[in-house]
C-alpha cells in the first residue's frame, strides 16, 4: 500500500487547506480536543498524532489504496491517513478496511463497507483467500514502517468502528472513530511491536 504513499500526500495537503470542523474534548480519556488523532500506546510508550484543517502540523485525509488482477480479483482499501508533511517518511499511521471483490466495485459498494461495529483483522491476498478486515499500517519516528497484515493476532487483538458520522465540511464522504489492539510487524517479519489502547478518528469515504 506505500506504493500509494504520494498520491495520499497530495490528498492530505489538498484537505489540510479546507475548513476545520469542531473536535472533541477528553474522547475516551485520551484528552484531545482535536477532530482526527491516532492515539496508542505502541510497546509501552504513548503515540499521539493530532490535526485539524487549520493549523495542527499533523494532516489528516481519505485513503483508498487497491490492488487488482482485472477483471475479476481486487482487494479495496477504505481508510484514513494521519502524518507529519514536515517529515513525510516518518510519524505517520494508515488505517483502513480491507475487502475482496470479484468485480471493481461501484461507489455504493465501497461506502457499504464502512459500518459500526466490530473487525477482524484483514490480510490482503488479490484472490478469493483475502481475508477481509481490518489493516494498520504504523510508520514509527525512525522511519520504519510496521504492518498488521504481517502480523500473527492474538486473542486480545480487536477493531470496533464506534463512531460514523457525515464530514459537513465535504472534505470525506464519512468521519470515523475506531478502537483497536494488535501487533504490528516489521516489513520482513523479523520484529513485531505490541500496539494497545488504540484510539483512531479520521477522515474516510468518496465525498
Amino acid at each position: 500500500k506505500l506504493t500509494f504513499f504520494s498520491i495520499l500526500f497530495f490528498a492530505v495537503l489538498l484537505s489540510s487547506c479546507q475548513k476545520e470542523i469542531s473536535g472533541e474534548a477528553n474522547n475516551n480519556g485520551k484528552n484531545t480536543t482535536y477532530p482526527y488523532y491516532f492515539i496508542a500506546t505502541i510497546n509501552g510508550k504513548p503515540v499521539k498524532f493530532e490535526a485539524d484543517d487549520n493549523s495542527s502540523r499533523y494532516g489528516c485525509g481519505t485513503s483508498q489504496p487497491s490492488s487488482e488482477i482485472a477483471p475479476s480479483d481486487y482487494d479495496i482499501y477504505e481508510g484514513t491517513v494521519l502524518f507529519d508533511p514536515l517529515e513525510p517518511t516518518k510519524n505517520s499511521a494508515w488505517v483502513h478496511i480491507l475487502k475482496y471483490f470479484d468485480h471493481e466495485p461501484n461507489l455504493t459498494e465501497r461506502n457499504n463497507m464502512i459500518k459500526l461495529g466490530d473487525y477482524p483483522y484483514g490480510l490482503s491476498d488479490v484472490s478469493s483467500s483475502t481475508i477481509n478486515g481490518a489493516s494498520i499500517d504504523y510508520i514509527d519516528e525512525n522511519g520504519v514502517t510496521w504492518f498488521s497484515e504481517t502480523a500473527l493476532q492474538s486473542s486480545t487483538s480487536n477493531f470496533k468502528i464506534i463512531e460514523l458520522i457525515d464530514n459537513i465540511d465535504g472534505t470525506s464522504g464519512k468521519i470515523f472513530k475506531a478502537t483497536f489492539n494488535c501487533t504490528l510487524n516489521n516489513s520482513d517479519g523479523s520484529k513485531s511491536i505490541l500496539v494497545t489502547n488504540g484510539i483512531i478518528r479520521g477522515k474516510i469515504l468518496t465525498p
